[in-house]
């Protein structure tokens, strides 16, 4: 087809777009990850339906922190397999809606006067539909992949309970060793905050850290706030991080600048 060109232009690349795309046949026995992240990445066209990341981000990151024995049992989950393809056949479904919507001139090429208004708006509400059915279907994939997950630790007698559990071991064996006293950090106290490392324990981290009540009285003992104080925080906690800071003047600075 020709580079469209006047006031019809819009239309024409994407009924371009459109005819340019092959509808999307069912996979069968996927040999990898990849396999499966490419049949929910097809469900694109240029410039006119971007690639479901969400969905696609959700199967690559479950199989990603998988143990290694489970990840073929998660890429041949059929119940994941299934949904995949009933959102390839609804993407084909809404193709076909949108290509015959494209198809019909807009009311500035044809005249008000002679613009088909109730087949214009029936094949806007089916493709709306047709549209909305797909996300639908997709949003039922990224949910299924976590039942995938599950039923893959199940075919090696494991649980996403005990993977969680030893993930959090591992990453409180990773901070133990990384960590020791004088070791600047940031974590959440509620707020995100940073302090000292002053002892380093089996689960947790003593931490000492400005205190934001310092030069003011406890409404309840009258005693003047201290200058500092002291917390216990978890080694598996998603906010504890070590900064490259020398003193808590300078990671104070940094989380500033976050």
């Amino acid at each position: 087809m020709d580079t469209p060109l006047g006031i019809s232009a819009g239309r024409q690349k994407t009924l371009q777009a459109l005819e340019e795309q092959t509808e999307l046949a069912p996979i069968d026995e996927p040999a990898s990850i990849n396999d499966l992240i490419d049949a929910v990445k097809d469900i694109t066209v240029p410039r006119v339906l971007s690639p479901p990341q969400k969905t696609v981000e959700q199967i690559d990151e479950i199989h990603t922190a998988l143990p290694e024995d489970a990840q073929p049992h998660y890429v041949s989950d059929d119940r994941l397999l299934r949904h995949i393809n009933a959102a390839r056949r609804q993407f084909n479904d809404w193709m076909g809606k949108r290509r015959r919507m494209a198809e019909m001139p807009s009311p500035v090429e044809t005249g008000r006067a002679n613009y088909p208004t109730r087949r214009a708006q029936k094949r806007s509400r089916l493709e709306r539909e047709a549209r909305e059915e797909l996300e639908a279907k997709l949003d039922r994939a990224q949910s299924t992949a976590r039942g995938a997950e599950q039923r893959a630790l199940n075919a090696i007698g494991s649980s996403v309970g005990e993977q969680t559990d030893q993930r959090r071991e591992q990453q409180r064996n990773e901070l133990r060793e990384q960590l020791s006293p004088g070791a600047i950090v940031k974590f959440r106290n509620p707020e995100l905050r940073a302090g000292q490392v002053v002892r380093v324990n089996k689960k947790s981290v003593r931490v000492r850290y400005p205190n934001p009540r310092a030069g003011t009285t406890c409404p309840i003992t009258g005693e003047e706030e201290p200058a500092e104080r002291e917390d216990r925080i978890q080694l598996d906690s998603e906010y504890l991080e070590q900064l490259d800071a020398e003193t808590i003047d300078d990671a104070a600075d940094l989380l500033d600048g976050l």
